[in-house]
Parts: structure tokens; C-alpha cells; sequence
């Protein structure tokens, strides 16, 4: 498994540093005028450190953990599911983690850059306008959701491990 990934690494590497922002030109030549372009950059920008943090969390597994799957015969499905998964899922999490800050982020960017309504839209219409109160107001319900949205994937972490047996 771990010559599939190296195989794609240069391609990843490569595309990696490339800022979500970058492909936005793209994105609205290849989807047009709409939800879609934002769609596809906040899913562009959660999937690297998704990938990245899935990746490394299974190489991590200890070896022994797959030999003695192997030796009360697991099969693929229940491998994945009672080995490979719950011991990769706390490094799994930080990526989601870092995942939905970053899809936050470019969520936000894409609403400046190109959108007619949302928060990111409203701070820059308040900008041009010389509001600094409504572009302070923008600032802090961005970060006050942006802890929200944090919060609630620490609580889905948190149901999962106590679902697992994983503890607190």
C-alpha cells in the first residue's frame, strides 16, 4: 500500500502549496457563476490536510495490530473498521480539524472575492464604504463561528471515541 501513495506523493507535493485562492480563476471558468466554484475551493482546501493527516495516522498503526487481526482472520471490511480506523482516528481528527479551519478561511476569501452576500462579502462592502464597526462585527462572528464549527467537530470526535471505547 505504501508504494500506491508514494506514487501519487510528487503529484500531491506539487499541488499542496498551490493556495485554494489560486484556483479560484479556474474554478468559476470550470463551474461558472454560483455555489459551485466555493464548493470546489473549500473542498480543495480541506482535503490536503485531511490526506496528509489519514495518511500519516495509518502509516503509525503498529504493525502488530494488523498481525494479530490477521491471525483471528480478519477480513478487509472488518479490518478497516475494527483495527485500522479507530487506531487512526485521533491523528485523523487533527486533519479534520485543521480541515475546517482552513475550509473557514477560503470560505470567507472566496466570499470576497467574488460573492454578492455572506460575511467575507460583508467586510468588504464595509470596507468600501468606511464602516469599521460592521468590518469588527464581520471579524468577530467569523471567529466566533469559526469556534463553534471547532467545537462541534471536538464533540463529534469526542461521541465517536466514547462509541469505540476509546475513552474520554
Amino acid at each position: 500500500m505504501d508504494a500506491r501513495i508514494d506514487l501519487f506523493d510528487p503529484v500531491i507535493q506539487i499541488l499542496r502549496p498551490i493556495s485554494p485562492i489560486a484556483w479560484f480563476p479556474l474554478a468559476v471558468l470550470w463551474f461558472g457563476v454560483g455555489n459551485a466554484p466555493a464548493i470546489f475551493i473549500i473542498t480543495l482546501s480541506a482535503f490536503f490536510p485531511i490526506l496528509l493527516s489519514t495518511v500519516s495516522a495509518v502509516r503509525a498503526i503498529p504493525p502488530a495490530y494488523l498481525r494479530v487481526a490477521a491471525n483471528f482472520g480478519a477480513k478487509r471490511l472488518l479490518l478497516l473498521r475494527a483495527v485500522l480506523l479507530p487506531a487512526a482516528f485521533p491523528t485523523i481528527v487533527v486533519g479534520l480539524r485543521i480541515a475546517t479551519g482552513a475550509a473557514w478561511i477560503h470560505l470567507l476569501a472566496g466570499e470576497m472575492l467574488g460573492a454578492q452576500s455572506g460575511l467575507g462579502f460583508l467586510i468588504v462592502d464595509s470596507r468600501n464604504f468606511l464602516r469599521t464597526d460592521l468590518i469588527v462585527a464581520g471579524m468577530l462572528t467569523v471567529g466566533i463561528l469559526g469556534l463553534v464549527i471547532d467545537r462541534l467537530v471536538a464533540w463529534g470526535e469526542r461521541r465517536v471515541r466514547f462509541a469505540w471505547g476509546l475513552g474520554q
